[in-house]
């Protein structure tokens, strides 16, 4: 493995926390009365980027033996690792802001919050950029990566948003079909994306070939096939499009949130579909760190 479990956590937790801020956004605007979500996405996201943050320096390969590695980051500006430190850095403040008023119950500065949004995006693109850059590990140096990894980070952070809240209102996360309906594009869209990844570098050379058959019929296998596909996507896919399919005609009750007969639900399966999202979220990020096969090592 080039890089280990503790990067894999921060890229898992930097997307997380990217997505859990943009689905508090979106709750924010179209279900305005959905207040539980819209509150739980804008604490944690900044609460989960801190912890990713923290998971970065106490790794040693991240600077700790070396603590001017991290002075450096910021004075290199021929390094992605330097403008995504940008990138995290005005997020981290923005998500932390709109956390804090949200706290004490004050109306947010939105020119703050569109700049939490510009950033959280740009985030959520830097986590795939991050490995993507490296030329000699063809698995991550593909075009896909970015995308993959801002589709899956808004997919686990409507994830962490949805499992948060239900603990709170477990009414509400079944009322916001708009969200049900993205997510599920979402997951889907992630699947299509993973094999069109794997399609294209596998033909590209040798490592690419070696690493992408380490997942699909190799040492990493199991993990692939078990936790993040059927697990991590095809389990909250079909309860997501079971729970769609079976739905009554929405209403609109007089606070303005869309009802479904899901509504009436307990959370038990919102909390197996949400947990399994984010567990396929982490073993992506480490299985595309394991697997890994770098051409000078041939």
């Amino acid at each position: 493995m080039v890089w280990g479990t503790i990067i894999a956590a921060y890229l898992f937790l930097a997307g997380l926390s990217a997505g859990a801020f943009l689905t508090s956004s979106f709750v924010s605007r179209k279900y305005p009365n959905a207040v539980t979500m819209r509150v739980t996405g804008r604490l944690i996201s900044p609460v989960l980027m801190g912890i990713g943050l923290l998971l970065l320096i106490v790794d040693a390969e991240a600077g700790l033996k070396n603590p001017l590695r991290f002075i450096y980051l910021f004075t290199n500006f021929n390094s992605v690792m330097t403008i995504g430190t940008y990138f995290i850095s005005i997020f981290m403040m923005a998500a932390a802001y709109i956390a804090l008023m949200e706290l004490l119950k004050k109306k947010a500065n939105k020119i703050v919050e569109y700049v939490g949004i510009v950033f959280a995006v740009a985030t959520a693109m830097y986590t795939g950029f991050l490995i993507g850059v490296i030329a000699t590990v063809p698995l991550w140096n593909t075009a896909i990566l970015p995308i993959l990894f801002v589709v899956s980070a808004l997919s686990t952070g409507i994830a962490g948003t949805i499992l948060v809240s239900s603990f709170f209102n477990k009414h509400e996360v079944h009322q916001v079909l708009s969200v049900k309906k993205i997510h599920l594009s979402l997951l889907a869209t992630e699947a299509f994306l993973i094999f069109t990844m794997f399609l294209i570098t596998s033909t590209s050379n040798e490592a690419a070939a070696e690493s992408v058959s380490s997942l699909l019929s190799g040492e990493f296998s199991l993990l692939f096939w078990i936790g993040l596909i059927a697990v991590g996507l095809l389990l909250p896919i079909i309860v997501e499009s079971l729970e769609l399919l079976n739905s009554r005609k929405m209403e609109h009750s007089e606070a303005g949130i869309q009802v479904s007969a899901a509504g009436t639900h307990d959370i038990a399966g919102t909390l197996v579909t949400e947990s399994s999202v984010l567990v396929g979220g982490f073993i992506l990020r480490f299985l595309l760190l394991s697997a890994a096969v770098p051409i000078a090592f041939l």
